[in-house]
């Protein structure tokens, strides 16, 4: 898959100064855009995560009406399970 993303001319100024200092010498450039696009995506997807856990957690009562049970797990975690099922899903 190939991406392109459109920069002002202060973005790609900032991204090359960026990329100046903080890239090592080793890494070619495109394995260093597609390290920090991957970082940006896990740390997006870590945020969704923690965001349908605070809604779950929140609504608890909603969810179960509609037939999925909240399981608090004591690290923090929850597992959403189907009320009728009871097959947990790790989140």
């Amino acid at each position: 898959m190939k991406l392109q993303v459109k920069l002002s001319k202060d973005e790609a100024t900032a991204f090359k100064n960026f990329a100046d200092v903080c890239k090592p010498q080793e890494i070619s450039l495109d394995d260093f855009v597609k390290s920090i696009f991957l970082t940006g995506v896990e740390a997006m997807n870590r945020q969704l995560a923690e965001l349908v856990r605070k809604y779950a957690v929140e609504n608890k009562e909603e969810l179960a009406a509609s037939g999925i049970t909240v399981i608090e797990g004591e690290d923090g975690g929850i597992r959403l399970a189907d009320a009728e099922a009871q097959e947990p899903k790790q989140l």
